[in-house]
């Protein structure tokens, strides 16, 4: 019996977005014979469960406590989640201790649970504490963001170092670090409990900005330390203290211009660790020894135009296991202390995501680009094994043992699931399916007029429909990012499946500078943001007027973030083309947005202003002639509101009116339903009926 139903817009603002509700933050016991997670509760909010590898069993350990009991979240953690784009309530994160424990982050708040039956361990003094490293002995390792603390189990703490003074922090990640480089902690204990390496952080430099909330009363004041592009950066410095003595070392200092990227303990004695230049077109790897305090250059990686870094490095034998695009296309390397490379196997890798033992874990391109296999690879024979063969897109979590695998997969066709592969048997953990009537997205391949191959996917109404439909461009476009995969994600972009039903085509194409190409596609983008990509755009909206005989005078385009960016660009640029736009959380100007990101394409605006003359908006917005909404969170800490106050002030100097969607309480990624359906709304309703369809819906 089919039992899925037509797809509503109130179905846009759900979350989880339902059949999207698999098993994240997956972690396996030190044993690897339980494997612990997040997934969705009764109440659909982050609760905490474990599967028994051995009885394949799965068990809720700590739910998620109710709304009224919960609690607002600390900022700290509100803006946690928006660096890594968690838009669910609950528990927003844990770690695995021992067998039996782990910390539990509800709302910013941790608490140390027992993972026998969910209770809570008492004793410890976990105020404050914005992030628990680990144990040593009987006691907690962790940071309040100003001091490093030890907590023990009789409830004392102890500092261990601490700063003080405006714009100092301590063991944290600065907000770049977080935000673009991919480094989310400034704390790392050695493997034997003996020293911990930290971060000492000074944004005194930067310059407060400040996001004012009107919405609430009295208003709320937040101050961010943000370094605009070709402003002061932190400075860093990569610190070490004994854990028994307190004796503090210096080993590595970071100014404003450059960035540290990542640290390893290749084993207790041994550190590596990473530093970019500003211009980011040189990674220096180096090995800090505590025994005698010496230091060697593990290896200098030039990247033309930039480094692409590795999104996650482990010590393998003493060794560091990385990625490298060195040679062109990103290979498995192992860096050893001599300065020797070997690369390991003849993948092109996307990412590695874990080691253990003498076996990786690596996402890999399959036979086309919009494919992400899995393997697992024997680190001493460089021999592979696909996991998940029969899906287009898939992602692994190892266990210690490196014998068992956590697999979630999917395809365009094929609706996730998430699997544990033991050298035994393959049991089914979780599989989830969307309750909605939805068209599977169909690829296309256009060319680009510099030769390359780009891949695009439709998003057709029904059957026969598409020849004089209108055609709504659904748009990212920028750097580091991938719309268009072999993915059941595809498939449930509800947004553009509620424009398809209602008679859209709906077109999505990731073009030259996107992610999954390798660094000279993306080095498209280098110089400049907006040309490119509205060319290729426009190339896939002439391959659908020509194929599919969408209507020419009918062209609409949405995205959010850089895709409000481009949808900006395609209005003001190729108003001929374009009728109809909504742009979301939109950059205007460049010079507004951070450091480490605009500074990496368009280099410093002091040295560089003509590329951040040509890519800015404001300087276009005089081509605008179709319908314009902007929506935009008030409470944006990342794409401030202010670019969309410039572009509405410039617009009206200019006799132009677009219309604005203000959401008053949201960040850049709106989390609450409210927010996320008033959006949809918003966006749906405008498209659809400037685009002459139908915004009544049936019931």
């Amino acid at each position: 019996m089919n039992t899925r139903r037509t797809l509503r817009i109130e179905d846009l603002g759900i979350r989880p977005v339902p059949g999207m509700t698999l098993p994240t933050q997956a972690a396996f016991s030190p044993s690897g014979a339980l494997l612990y997670y997040l997934a969705p509760g009764p109440d659909q909010r982050l609760a905490l469960f474990v599967f028994d590898l051995k009885r394949e069993t799965e068990r809720l350990i700590v739910a998620a406590p109710a709304v009224d009991d919960d609690g607002p979240e600390t900022l700290e953690e509100e803006l946690r989640k928006q660096r890594l784009r968690q838009t669910l309530g609950g528990i927003g994160s844990f770690r695995i201790l021992d067998e039996a424990s782990a910390i539990v982050n509800i709302g910013g708040a941790l608490r140390l649970v027992d993972l026998s039956d969910g209770s809570e361990q008492g004793g410890y003094d976990l105020s404050g504490l914005v992030q628990v490293q680990g144990y040593s002995g009987d006691r907690l390792i962790a940071t309040t963001g100003r001091a490093i603390v030890l907590a023990y189990r009789d409830g004392h703490r102890e500092t261990l170092v601490a700063v003080a003074g405006e714009g100092m922090s301590i063991g944290v990640a600065e907000y770049v670090a977080q935000e673009e480089l991919g480094r989310m902690t400034g704390l790392w204990l050695d493997p034997s409990g003996r020293y911990l390496a930290y971060t000492e952080i000074d944004e005194s430099r930067i310059t407060p900005h400040r996001i004012v909330r009107t919405d609430v009363h009295p208003n709320v004041v937040e101050e961010y330390r943000y370094p605009f592009a070709g402003a002061a950066n932190a400075h860093v410095a990569l610190c070490l203290v004994e854990l028994e003595s307190r004796a503090r070392t210096v080993i590595e200092h970071v100014d404003d211009q450059g960035y540290l990227a990542n640290v390893v303990w290749l084993d207790s004695d041994q550190l590596t660790f990473s530093t970019l230049n500003r211009a980011q077109s040189r990674l220096n790897r180096s090995i800090y020894r505590v025994s005698d305090q010496s230091r060697l250059v593990l290896g200098i990686e030039q990247g033309n135009p930039w480094v692409n870094l590795p999104e996650r490095e482990f010590a393998f034998e003493g060794d560091l296991l990385t990625t490298s695009e060195a040679r062109g296309d990103c290979r498995l390397v192992r860096l050893r202390a001599d300065g020797t490379q070997l690369e390991v196997g003849d993948m092109v890798l996307r990412r590695l995501l874990g080691v253990e033992g003498t076996t990786a874990l690596v996402v890999a391109t399959g036979e086309t680009p919009v494919q992400e296999w899995l393997y697992r690879v024997d680190l001493t024979t460089g021999g592979y094994e696909r996991l998940a063969g029969e899906y287009g897109v898939a992602f692994g979590v190892l266990a210690p043992s490196g014998d068992s695998v956590l697999v979630e997969a999917s395809s365009r066709d094929l609706s996730p699931v998430a699997l544990v592969h033991t050298n035994k048997s393959i049991t089914v953990l979780r599989s989830t399916h969307a309750p909605f009537d939805l068209c599977t997205p169909e690829f296309f391949e256009i060319e680009a007029s510099t030769g390359e191959t780009l891949y695009g996917a439709l998003y057709l109404p029904a059957e026969d429909t598409a020849k004089g439909a209108p055609l709504i461009v659904s748009v990212y476009g920028g750097p580091r990012a991938q719309l268009v995969t072999d993915s059941y994600g595809l498939t449930l972009d509800l947004q553009a499946q509620y424009l398809a039903s209602r008679g859209a085509v709906v077109l999505k194409l990731d073009n030259r500078g996107s992610y999954g190409r390798g660094r000279a596609f993306e080095a498209y983008l280098h110089g400049g943001f907006g040309a490119v990509e509205l060319a290729d755009q426009l190339e896939a909206v002439a391959y659908c007027q020509h194929h599919y005989g969408t209507d020419p005078e009918r062209v609409g385009i949405y995205g959010w973030s850089y895709g409000g960016y481009l949808t900006l660009i395609a209005m003001t640029r190729a108003p001929e083309v374009f009728k109809v736009g909504v742009a979301g959380a939109p950059c205007v100007d460049f010079r507004w947005y951070d450091t480490a990101y605009t500074e990496r394409y368009l280099g410093n605006p002091a040295e560089n202003p003509e590329a951040y003359d040509a890519t800015s908006v404001l300087g276009s917005l005089g081509g605008l002639r179709g319908r314009l909404l902007v929506i935009h969170g008030l409470m944006d800490e990342n794409v401030h509101f202010g670019h969309t106050a410039s572009l509405l002030a410039r617009a009206h100097e200019l006799g132009r009116e677009p219309e604005l969607v203000v959401l008053p309480g949201s960040r850049h990624a709106p989390v609450d339903t409210a927010s996320l359906t008033r959006l949809a709304r918003s966006r749906s309703k405008f498209l659809l009926e400037h685009l002459g369809l139908s915004t009544e819906e049936t019931s």
